[in-house]
């Protein structure tokens, strides 16, 4: 059993006080005194422990936003939009130009019922804040394992990982100890007590259901609505049977992308398989790298690293492009903006996901098996998310640590909604469907659009409303079609 909850359920029961009870006592002491903020925004901060496994240790503050509602309001909404990352930064409507351009509608849309509501997780507050963590060192591009071409590369990686890593304890001082969600899920809970709530109405994107998952486990019986859109899946305990959901979804999306290309009159690679020209590519770059434009060339990791940010469905159109002009001889477009890797950043975001999903790591050797396995089970082009995810955390070490694992939940557990994306391929819809098969009370409502698309699917967005102002659930079987993905290239 993981240390803190061991902890956290001794403390409970040889006390006899409920760990909401220690939040609610939390929160009545430090209370929450709103202040504007810009952006018709209301600000606050919660004080709450650094680490829950020792409520009497030493404290730190988490920022808090409000939208307080334009009609009546049924209460607070609290939500998460993923990341990890700042939460609150995301109800500033201007000020966020990597935004969804739909999110200020959903949130007017969400206003009319509720004061929505978001709570940064530990160090990833906005930067008026003071509450932001940076980092001295950056992080090297969570892409570095799949340009890495020797051991030495992997080494190279692995030491500006551990270097990132190690500034970023310093500059987080004692709030390191307290970067996992499964302290975000107590956090979250402090902030229900301090709002006055019996049930808590939430809803999640992205890394916001790793919270939401530990939220359930912990304080199953304060969940009141809970919406869970595009899950990222924290139960699986081994590293590999979690990576090869990945890998089947990123082999399946190849074929998902070839599909669409053949629909469209505009696609760069209409009257070719477009998955058969990928697969030529591949043969062709492993003989030799590809020439490109003014004398450049591509090789084999950075062909992957373009095609892998290509597969999201936003990008098809210039996947389909680059792999066109790559065949006519000028690969040039692998090495552009849109395909290019990211750079690392100087957040902490990466650690706290590395502290949630990989706190052991597999040693080299035994990756190389791994992958081997995983190029058995997604040979064209899925076993590529091996190096990908693993990239992310790859030498660091030391963290605090929340450790995958089933989700445990009762049977009288309240009806809990799931969004699913058939196109969904950043948190893979496998994955997905593994969580809500672990929750007997979930309605899963499948959609024909990728991630994240609470904020740009109309149908989607008519059932999230009725469920969260109502609690009514979609019948079963309800799935909504897609239409982000026609939009894409248009």
């Amino acid at each position: 059993m993981n240390r803190r909850r061991l902890i956290a359920l001794c403390l409970a029961a040889c006390l006899a006080v409920p760990l909401g009870g220690i939040a609610l006592a939390s929160a009545q002491a430090h209370g929450l005194v709103w202040k504007d903020c810009g952006d018709g925004l209301r600000c606050a901060e919660l004080v709450v422990p650094v680490d829950w496994a020792d409520p009497g240790g030493p404290r730190t503050a988490v920022h808090v936003a409000k939208l307080p509602a334009t009609g009546k309001s049924i209460g607070p909404l609290i939500v998460n939009f993923g990341g990890p990352g700042t939460s609150t930064s995301m109800l500033r409507r201007k000020s966020q130009p990597d935004a969804q351009a739909e999110l200020p509608n959903l949130l007017d849309e969400l206003q009319t019922s509720f004061d929505v509501i978001a709570i940064d997780p530990r160090g990833l507050s906005e930067p008026a804040s003071g509450k932001r963590v940076s980092c001295a060192e950056p992080e090297p591009s969570i892409f570095g394992l799949l340009l890495a071409r020797t051991k030495q590369d992997w080494d190279a990686h692995a030491a500006k990982n551990a270097a990132h890593q190690a500034s970023c304890r310093t500059a987080a001082r004692s709030a390191w100890r307290g970067m996992t969600a499964w302290n975000v899920a107590h956090d979250i809970d402090a902030l229900r007590a301090a709002l006055g709530q019996d049930k808590l109405i939430y809803a999640g994107n992205s890394y916001g259901t790793v919270y939401a998952q530990a939220y359930l486990e912990l304080f199953p019986q304060r969940v009141g609505r809970m919406y869970f859109d595009g899950t990222a899946d924290h139960t699986q305990q081994e590293f590999e049977p979690w990576i090869r959901n990945y890998a089947r979804t990123q082999e399946r999306h190849l074929t998902r992308f070839r599909d669409w290309c053949a629909r469209r009159t505009d696609c760069a690679l209409r009257g070719t398989d477009a998955g058969k020209a990928w697969d030529e590519l591949v043969a062709r770059v492993r003989r030799a790298p590809l020439p490109a434009s003014a004398g450049r060339t591509v090789h084999e990791g950075q062909l992957y690293a373009g095609a892998i940010k290509g597969m999201n469905p936003a990008l098809w159109p210039q996947l389909a492009t680059a792999i066109r002009k790559a065949l006519d001889g000028d690969a040039g477009e692998f090495l552009e903006e849109q395909l290019l890797p990211d750079e690392g950043g100087s957040s902490v975001s990466q650690d706290s996901l590395c502290n949630d999903f990989m706190p052991k790591l597999p040693t080299y050797e035994e990756f190389q098996g791994i992958e081997a396995r995983l190029r058995e089970v997604a040979p064209r082009f899925g076993w590529l998310e091996g190096r990908f995810e693993l990239g992310r955390c790859w030498g660091r070490s030391g963290g605090a640590s929340w450790a995958p694992h089933p989700l445990p939940v009762k049977s009288d557990a309240p009806p809990i909604l799931f969004a699913i994306g058939e196109l969904d391929n950043n948190t893979n819809y496998r994955g997905q469907a593994h969580v809500a098969e672990q929750i007997p009370s979930a309605r899963v409502l499948w959609h024909g659009d990728g991630h994240a698309s609470w904020a740009r699917n109309i149908c989607l967005r008519r059932h999230v409303r009725a469920y969260l102002t109502t609690g009514g659930l979609p019948a079963p079987g309800t799935r909504c079609p897609a239409e982000i993905i026609q939009k894409v290239g248009k």
